[in-house]
């Protein structure tokens, strides 16, 4: 299942990694729940059998959440029908005749909107409910789509181009964050530049986005064959969205002294990452 440029651009200008494990805010995750449950050492697996871990992750949270809503929905079937039974005795009653003391008018009037308020919201509810549990069945067969995939989805070749040289700061993978002591996941990695380096595509593609994407400065989503890099912590990009740049080519500058990089296969709505590290063609680059 081939995610959109669109889908990626959208994904990563809002400053989400799509629907993986955790989304990305500086290059770092914060959880989202249901947290998917990857095993400690998913990140330093090959990336086919990373792509499979983090799928099995992601299957297993959607099922989970799914068995969730689904209980939700059940266990609060009779006593949605309970109130309903007393809602609609009270709205059967009728309005107060004209003889009644304004008082009990008034308190029987109250009463049948407070029952008419009751069944609407239930209503909503039960709507509300609904429509999570299809998203969350919709979600579930996309993931054993993208499972089924993971064996013959074609992968970045090892030959890419480092996008500005310095040498690794931050790897890809398991991160334990310095304030809040949790354990996060990286979906890319941080070179250690030159202040301002100049920076360049990874290989020949077709710029997607170009522009702001959240927490990460400035960057480009670029698609290539058959992969896509987001490339992040940029002066404001000197290509736009539709221009074909080629290895080699300045598309910007680093802001500072940092260039983020991703490199994401077509699975999925915007893309999984994988780590970059093991596809750069002469490792010396980053050094």
């Amino acid at each position: 299942m081939r995610p959109s440029h669109l889908a990626v651009a959208a994904a990563l200008a809002a400053g989400v990694a799509a629907a993986t494990v955790h989304t990305v805010r500086a290059g770092e995750g914060e959880p989202t729940a249901p947290a998917a449950r990857l095993p400690a050492d998913a990140h330093a697996l090959p990336a086919r059998d990373y792509l499979r871990a983090l799928l099995d992750a992601q299957l297993d949270s959607a099922r989970r959440a799914r068995a969730t809503v689904d209980a939700k929905l059940a266990d609060d079937v009779a006593e949605r029908e309970r109130r309903a039974r007393a809602a609609y005795k009270v709205l059967r009653t009728g309005s107060a005749p004209a003889w009644v003391e304004p008082e009990e008018r008034l308190a029987t009037a109250r009463r049948r909107t407070a029952a008419r308020w009751l069944l609407a919201r239930d209503r909503r509810e039960v709507e509300l409910l609904a429509a999570e549990a299809a998203a969350l069945a919709d979600a579930e067969a996309r993931l054993v789509a993208d499972r089924g995939a993971v064996d013959t989805i074609p992968l970045p070749p090892a030959e890419l181009d480092v996008p500005a040289r310095g040498a690794i700061a931050r790897r890809f993978g398991a991160l334990r964050h310095d304030a809040s002591k949790a354990t996060l996941s990286r979906r890319g990695l941080d070179l250690e530049t030159v202040e301002h380096a100049e920076v360049r595509p990874v290989a020949d593609g077709v710029v997607r986005y170009a522009g702001p994407i959240r927490g990460l400065d400035h960057g480009l989503v670029i698609e290539h064959a058959g992969f896509w890099t987001v490339l992040g912590k940029l002066d404001p990009p000197v290509v736009a969205a539709g221009d074909r740049v080629t290895r080699g080519q300045v598309v910007g500058r680093a802001a500072r002294r940092r260039v983020y990089l991703e490199v994401r296969v077509p699975l999925g709505p915007g893309g999984l990452p994988i780590d970059p590290e093991p596809l750069f063609a002469q490792a010396g680059q980053t050094r």
